[in-house]
């Protein structure tokens, strides 16, 4: 049973909380400014509707006024410069119609004066867009037209300034004088002002997180990427004028952002190749619950993230350091191309331990390349019962490592890997079913699609040559034998060929250099460009063109697709 919390919660008009006594800080854990057109658009439709509406809960620590002057923003900083936002614009666009107007809703909304006549901000935005955002919305000359944003967070915020200038001005136009475009600008402050919240305030910064956690307010819901970083946030504070956290924590999102994968992904395959394995909905509850050392566990989520780049996107030369890396980063790179992900849950296990287990993962890292093939890239079976295998071995490697004597690691490791190479084999689809899903296997206009045929032709055009198979992509093309669009000739139109001329048993491979204009010629006429080809499989097709007469067509295309069936399940990927 949790402790109780110590909060006090009560309904409000929004000008009794943002537009109060108190000074708003947003911390430096909190995301960047998020809110986009839909937000914006649903926000603005809601201000047109009659009588005042409720719109969210604020949850602030009121902890940090004696120390800094300033109330924390736990939750409700979205809406806090969406409003402030809307307010800047409501101030400009007064200020063509009555200096006055605009200079109150400045002081009152936007600043406070002291007796000076010096102002300071009512909402200190966040250290990413601070600069931008108090020149350009909070600065009552402010040029927001003629600014140029640099970060996203900063292209929103001007974009959501544009907004809502623009659905204001729309507004303000159906008034003739100046007199009653200002009463319009006054009833859109006044419905602003009448906004109703709930204001939930705490006094401890514990207290405040735990409600945080599990209040959703209105906006775009926390994922466990913003709870993790907050959490990491208050655990490991700035020191010295250097917010480290806040540094490594940027290098962690720009690595996996780099791949296109969520960061919640990414965050739970690190959790699960080292620690138990769990779904995503309670994971930041027991990431929270299991972390003792909240350091080791941001650099280790940071190593990670470079380990989970190069898998997705690394170089040749990045894989060149390890024991047969040429040989590895083959079978990365056709895991990449196959989308398949959770195998990366053991590979970043054996990426992290690579040094202790002093075991060359060449032949686990083609294992999986073969499996994943037959199992997630042809016949498309559930990955959540592999990810748990995964994720077993990890942990079991993880564990290895921990608590074997160096002396026994290798061969623990070895052991395992061999006993993971039987799993998989026992959880391979039956020849029956590759065969089945094989001849679904056809060219088409999709990338993922080209990429997967000509890795597929490739791998068996490789079948019992010398040497190091490769997949080169850029030397060579997919030929159509009987075309897409077959010359007259042919006696077939598009048509009657369209569900088998696309099928991978017409395909073959060709250099670059072969001549495009020979493609939709019949065999007789372009048997000889094939025969000047290299490539092993192309060859065997002029010699299989010639036994059969120079003919082909549906049955030979059937055909030649089981042949391959064959060929992938039995030797080509066979394990």
């Amino acid at each position: 049973m949790g402790t109780e919390l110590n909060f006090e919660a009560h309904d409000y008009p929004l000008k009794d909380v943002l537009f109060s006594t108190w000074k708003f800080r947003i911390p430096r854990y909190q995301r960047p400014y998020s809110w986009g057109e839909d937000q914006l658009s649903e926000f603005w439709a809601d201000l047109g509707s009659d009588g005042p509406y409720f719109f969210g809960s604020f949850i602030f620590n009121k902890e940090t006024i004696k120390q800094t002057g300033f109330v924390e923003v736990i939750d409700g900083q979205q809406r806090m410069l969406t409003v402030t936002i809307l307010i800047a614009v409501l101030r400009d666009i007064a200020k063509q119609l009555d200096i006055e107007t605009s200079a109150i809703i400045h002081r009152q909304d936007i600043a406070f004066e002291d007796r000076s006549g010096k102002f300071s901000y009512r909402i200190e935005c966040g250290d990413s867009a601070k600069k931008f955002f108090q020149n350009n919305i909070q600065s009552h000359d402010g040029k927001i037209s003629e600014a140029v944003p640099v970060s996203p967070e900063e292209i929103r915020i001007k974009a959501n300034y544009e907004f809502f200038h623009g659905k204001v001005e729309a507004e303000i136009k159906r008034f003739e004088t100046n007199e009653d475009k200002l009463l319009c600008i006054k009833r859109l402050r006044k419905k602003l002002e009448d906004l109703i919240v709930i204001r939930i305030d705490i006094n401890g910064e514990e207290d405040a997180y735990e409600i945080f956690e599990t209040t959703n307010a209105r906006g775009i819901d926390l994922s466990i990427a913003d709870l993790l970083k907050n959490l990491i946030f208050r655990k490991i504070p700035a020191h010295d004028d250097r917010d480290l956290a806040k540094e490594i924590w940027s290098e962690i999102v720009g690595n996996v952002q780099e791949t296109g994968t969520e960061l919640k992904r990414f965050i739970r395959y690190y959790w699960i190749s080292k620690n138990n394995f769990v779904t995503e909905k309670p994971l930041f509850r027991v990431i929270k619950r299991e972390t003792t050392d909240w350091q080791e566990m941001l650099d280790s989520l940071w190593s990670a993230s470079q380990h989970y780049n190069r898998l997705l996107e690394g170089s040749r030369e990045d894989w060149l350091e390890l024991k047969n890396g040429a040989k590895i980063y083959k079978s990365v790179a056709s895991l990449k191309l196959m989308g398949v992900s959770q195998c990366y849950v053991l590979l970043m296990s054996i990426l992290r331990n690579y040094k202790q287990i002093d075991t060359d993962p060449t032949r686990i890292f083609r294992l999986i390349e073969k499996f994943t093939f037959k199992y997630s890239a042809i016949c498309k079976l559930p990955s959540n019962k592999v990810e748990r295998l995964y994720s077993s071995y990890a942990r079991q490697i993880e564990n290895t490592v921990k608590n074997e004597p160096q002396k026994r690691i290798s061969g623990r490791v070895q052991s395992l890997f061999s006993q993971l190479e039987k799993e998989l084999q026992d959880e391979g689809p039956s020849f029956e079913l590759f065969k089945e899903r094989f001849a679904d296997v056809e060219y088409s206009s999709s990338q993922r699609s080209r990429d997967i045929v000509k890795y597929i032709l490739n791998e068996i055009n490789t079948l019992g040559q010398t040497g190091e198979h490769q997949i080169d992509f850029d030397n060579v093309n997919i030929e159509h034998i009987l075309p897409q669009k077959p010359s007259k000739k042919w006696d077939l139109t598009k048509k009657e060929i369209k569900d088998y001329v696309n099928k991978i048993g017409n395909l073959t491979l060709v250099s670059k250099k072969f001549n495009s204009k020979v493609g939709n010629k019949i065999i007789p006429e372009k048997i000889d460009a094939y025969a000047e080809s290299e490539i092993a499989m192309t060859q065997s097709l002029v010699e299989r063109l010639k036994d059969l007469g120079l003919t082909w067509g549906e049955d030979q295309i059937y055909q030649r697709q089981q042949e391959f069936a064959d060929l992938a399940y039995n030797q080509v990927w066979t394990f």
